[in-house]
Order: structure tokens, then C-alpha cells, then sequence
């Protein structure tokens, strides 16, 4: 009988090795990601140069514009110093994007739903559809955690975490990316 069991329990072990070193290989490093956890939930946003690619999310990024889908629909958006026009699922969008000091801020329309969102080095506040999130800097312009006023007491805080790509990002890319996400 121990001459069945030891090959067994080597390859139970082989293969929990292998499963390991898969997941660790396929998840996306924490600095190229649009990290989010929202409402025990999370996803994961690897962001490149050229697109923001996730489960149910892909967005084409070129100069002056953006154009994917996502849960919400397909879009096609202008970006212009300032503003964000186009449409989001058949719905519009015109958003105005402006600077507050350090405070990227972004007030308006999105898919025909108002959106007010406030991203500074130490807060990132949204209204989106008809939640708020609340979520202050655990590390400046980087890390956020918080509550989302859409949740029950029970729900574990939202947090998001920006990668260096989304840093370079303009601030209007930066609004559309984040009212898309969240």
C-alpha cells in the first residue's frame, strides 16, 4: 500500500507546485494595474500604452481619443484640453475636466447619467452611477481606500490603486478611465 501512496502524494504535490506558479505567472503585477476591490469584489485593469484591458473591459487608447466597451456598453469618446464628448451605450457624454491646484476634477454627463469626481493626491471622491465613493490616500495619488455609499455597513471599504501608466495618463484620459471602471 505505501508503494501506491508515495507516487500519489508526489504528484498531488507536483501539481499544487504547478498551480501556484500558474496563478502567480497569469496575475497582472500589482504597478501595471488598475487595481480595484469594490464591494467584495475585485478586478484587475492591466494598463498599457495603447489600451486598459480587463474581464468585460477593453479600452483602445490613441491620441485625442477613446473608443472600447465595456459592462456599460460600447463608446466612442474626444478628448480635447478640458472636455470629453461622445457617446457611452447610446447615451451621451460631455464632461468637463479641470484643475484645482493638485485636484483633477471632472463634472457633467456620462452615458446620460450625471458624474462628479474629484481625484487629488489625498482623495479620490466620485459620484457615479448614483453611488459616492469617499476614499481617502493611504499612499498619495497612488493608493485609496474607503467607503461607498451605495454598500451596507457589512461590505468591506472600496479601495483602488493607480499604476504609473495611469499616472501619465492626461487628466482627461484619467476621468474616463475612472468613471468607467468604478
Amino acid at each position: 500500500m505505501k508503494r501506491f501512496l508515495m507516487p500519489l502524494r508526489r504528484g498531488v504535490l507536483v501539481a499544487g507546485v504547478l498551480l501556484g506558479v500558474g496563478a502567480a505567472v497569469s496575475a497582472p503585477r500589482r504597478e501595471d494595474a488598475i487595481n480595484l476591490r469594490i464591494a467584495r469584489e475585485q478586478f484587475n485593469l492591466v494598463m498599457t500604452p495603447e489600451a486598459v484591458t480587463g474581464a468585460d473591459f477593453q479600452v483602445s487608447r490613441a491620441p485625442g481619443e477613446l473608443r472600447g466597451r465595456t459592462y456599460l456598453g460600447s463608446f466612442n469618446l474626444a478628448l480635447k484640453p478640458g472636455e470629453v464628448t461622445g457617446a457611452l451605450g447610446g447615451a451621451s457624454v460631455n464632461l468637463k475636466v479641470t484643475k484645482e491646484g493638485d485636484a483633477l476634477v471632472a463634472k457633467g454627463g456620462f452615458g446620460g447619467r450625471p458624474v462628479d469626481l474629484k481625484l487629488s493626491p489625498g482623495e479620490l471622491k466620485v459620484y457615479v452611477r448614483d453611488c459616492t465613493y469617499r476614499l481617502k490616500a493611504q499612499e498619495d495619488s497612488r493608493f485609496y481606500v474607503g467607503k461607498r455609499s451605495c454598500d451596507v455597513a457589512s461590505t468591506p471599504p472600496s479601495e483602488v490603486w493607480l499604476p504609473d501608466e495611469f499616472q501619465a495618463a492626461s487628466a482627461e484620459e484619467k476621468a474616463v478611465i475612472l468613471l468607467l471602471a468604478l
